[in-house]
């Protein structure tokens, strides 16, 4: 009997935390703007600024000092590949560096004078290209670009010079060792379907980081800590009640979050989406629980409402850096490995990204699978402490305020 009585205690403390946290995030717009509006407006934001996923025509310009049909004949090649646009023939480099530098081009196609010459000779020509490096995605465009035209105008000069030779013979001649090209889980070698997945996680988790950071510095700034076991004085000394109830709600507010921004946002974009989604709902399970307590142990640096602004936004870049999407954690120095495996974005992002783009299954992704409920143990416990000594504090502060109206 006395089990059954504290169990039912506890079940009826968790609910009421649970009920009066819930009243508290929707009677606050701020909350209800980072728990709902972040999450459900910042995908598809991302996704329309990244849409289409391939950068196709940048421009470029032309300095042709040859002047012969090989020469043009190299020009329109690259003009008519999807990744190049010729917007200038420029009559010197100096032309071609102006209008680079007013940034009407991001490329310059140098063709020297002796190129047809050395060509017809039989030797090798050389044409340079220079490419602004400020934007990769172009560089890798232009590179794509003239790669596939060189290879090509060299295989028709090839064809010429073998005369009576047979199909068969020029194919070896031109390419005695076929090659192709795959791109495995992201066809069209896409930015979006490279880079969204990840950062789909990441607002999930920010997005929580922010709005429990918010809610803490509210009750710590209004002194209102002391509501939530005011007249439930059994309840203090059983920490587990507040913080279970408190990331119920949590956890419970983020289940459409989850599913709208795992699932609804790639099939909305057309992403790659071919891992099973039982199996991904399964592992966002202790992504969210580890992020929930993850923030609320974040929550006691946070003494006031705005606070949680200065101290939690400019982490999501750190954030996105050190989870190995932008750069491989194995070519990371030491220390960062170790900052990165203490955040759940680095797990939860590592696993989404292998099961939802390359269909892995939960059990291939097992290793970020377990450090998420590792890190969900750890930070449940360090919640759990955090919140003991806020409530030791908020009695403290309360008592003390008691003594001092005394002796007024």
């Amino acid at each position: 009997m006395k089990l059954f009585h504290s169990i039912k205690i506890g079940l009826s403390d968790i609910y009421y935390i649970w009920r009066r946290e819930y009243r508290a995030v929707f009677h606050d717009l701020g909350i209800v703007l980072f728990f709902f509006a972040l999450p459900f407006a910042y995908p598809i934001v991302y996704a329309a600024v990244y849409n289409p996923e391939v950068v196709r025509e940048v421009p470029m310009v032309v300095v042709d000092n040859a002047r012969t049909p090989l020469s043009r004949e190299l020009a329109r090649e690259m003009d008519a590949t999807p990744n190049a646009h010729i917007v200038s023939y420029c009559a010197d480099m100096d032309e071609a560096k102006h209008m680079m530098y007013e940034k009407h081009c991001y490329g310059i196609l140098f063709i020297p004078e002796d190129f047809s010459r050395k060509v017809e000779r039989g030797e090798q020509s050389v044409v340079s290209f220079y490419s602004d490096m400020s934007i990769l995605l172009n560089y890798k465009g232009f590179l794509i670009a003239l790669t596939d035209v060189t290879m090509n105008l060299g295989g028709k000069l090839q064809t010429q010079a073998l005369g009576g030779a047979t199909q068969e013979q020029i194919n070896v001649a031109t390419q005695p060792i076929p090659y192709s090209s795959i791109n495995l889980y992201n066809p069209e070698s896409g930015l979006a379907s490279f880079l969204l997945p990840a950062i789909l996680v990441l607002i999930l988790q920010q997005s929580l980081i922010l709005g429990i950071g918010m809610m803490a510095g509210g009750i710590y700034e209004h002194r209102q800590l002391h509501l939530f076991y005011s007249g439930r004085e059994h309840m203090h000394n059983n920490v587990l009640h507040l913080v279970i109830g408190k990331s119920l709600c949590y956890f419970s507010l983020y289940i459409l979050c989850t599913a709208y921004i795992l699932h609804f946002i790639p099939w909305l974009f057309k992403y790659p989406q071919i891992g099973s989604q039982v199996e991904i709902y399964s592992f966002a399970v202790p992504f969210l629980l580890s992020s929930i307590f993850f923030g609320m142990t974040l929550s006691i640096f946070v003494r006031e409402r705005e606070s949680s602004f200065l101290l939690f936004v400019f982490t999501s870049v750190i954030f996105l850096f050190i989870s190995g999407i932008t750069w491989p954690r194995y070519a990371m120095p030491e220390y960062w490995k170790w900052l990165g495996a203490l955040i759940p974005s680095t797990w939860g992002i590592e696993g989404f990204v292998r099961m939802n783009t390359a269909g892995a299954g939960i059990y291939d992704v097992r290793h970020a699978y377990t450090m998420l409920w590792i890190l969900t143990g750890v930070y449940f416990v360090t919640t759990c402490l955090v919140y003991r000594y806020q409530i030791w504090k908020d009695k403290k502060r309360g008592f003390s305020g008691v003594l001092d109206s005394g002796i007024d």
